[in-house]
């Protein structure tokens, strides 16, 4: 007979029918199986509600709904469940099988850790294939300037239902990010496993990298905004973060400034400068 894990997994999905098999499988594939598997189809394509249509799998539970985006969508299955754990899991994304197994025994045994990550791998990109991310986790402290954590993490329900779930105002991106800090503010802590226990895809376009290059101050405003209290009561490691980052982006900066190659392109480019300032005083 198999033991109740007290485990439901969340998996939102809009149009990645290609991979949501995958990232299925790698649940039913666990040492310990969830109590529940919830795929919420956020408004997808027909071609991906076909394929989500063939799934058959024990303990699925399948939901279609119109797009309301991804905070939403979590939300709205999360509402459903009854279990003491959620365990998120993007749709293109998958976990090693002794995931479960290892978070479930973490939360059970520290009554202090409501949040648990391990570390990844990335697939999918040529020049980042195989690139391991370890993550921090720990206490809010890490959390101020950047995310230490993964999105895709077991955490105990009473930790969503403190914070009012995710933000759903928070649309472009970074919700992981803001749903952490929240839980972690409230005296919560984040545990790491130091082991590649999940697989994460990087795709050529996706949500979290048109966050970065197109609202990533825009998205950090907010958060410092919404949670100014949490950063006024750590000012001085806030302060000392952005310093170390900003004096990281002046090495930075200077080594480029200092290569054959950046040297080389302003020669060549100089000439060019001077024939269009001649240019511009002609044409006047």
């Amino acid at each position: 007979m198999n033991l109740s894990s007290n485990v439901t997994v969340i998996i939102p999905c809009y149009n990645d029918g290609a991979y949501i098999e995958q990232a299925i499988n790698s649940i039913v594939n666990q040492t310990v199986k969830p109590d529940k598997i919830i795929v919420i189809d956020d408004g997808s394509d027909e071609a991906t509600k076909t394929v989500l249509k063939k799934i058959v799998v024990e303990n699925l539970e399948l939901i279609f709904q119109k797009n309301q985006g991804v905070c939403k969508t979590r939300n709205n299955a999360i509402r459903l469940t009854t279990t003491d754990y959620i365990l998120n899991l993007d749709a293109d994304d998958y976990f090693e099988p002794s995931f479960i197994e290892k978070a479930v025994n973490i939360l059970k045994s520290n009554p202090d850790v409501g949040i648990v990550g391990c570390w990844y791998k990335i697939f999918g990109n040529k020049e980042r294939n195989n690139e391991l991310i370890k993550p921090l986790g720990g206490n809010i402290e890490n959390f101020l300037f950047k995310n230490n954590g993964l999105g895709t993490s077991m955490y105990r329900k009473k930790c969503w239902e403190e914070v009012l779930g995710y933000d759903e105002k928070m649309t472009k991106g970074y919700e992981d990010w803001d749903f952490w800090i929240g839980i972690l503010s409230n005296k919560w802590e984040m545990q790491i496993i130091k082991e590649v226990l999940f697989n994460y895809r990087v795709k050529t376009i996706s949500r979290d990298i048109i966050a970065l290059n197109n609202f990533d101050f825009e998205l950090r405003e907010y958060i410092f905004l919404k949670h100014k209290e949490v950063f006024y009561n750590n000012y001085e490691l806030f302060a000392l973060q952005l310093i170390e980052e900003n004096c990281k982006l002046r090495n930075k900066n200077r080594i480029i400034k200092n290569s054959s190659n950046y040297r080389l392109g302003t020669v060549l480019m100089n000439p060019l400068r001077v024939f269009n300032v001649i240019k511009n005083k002609l044409t006047k």
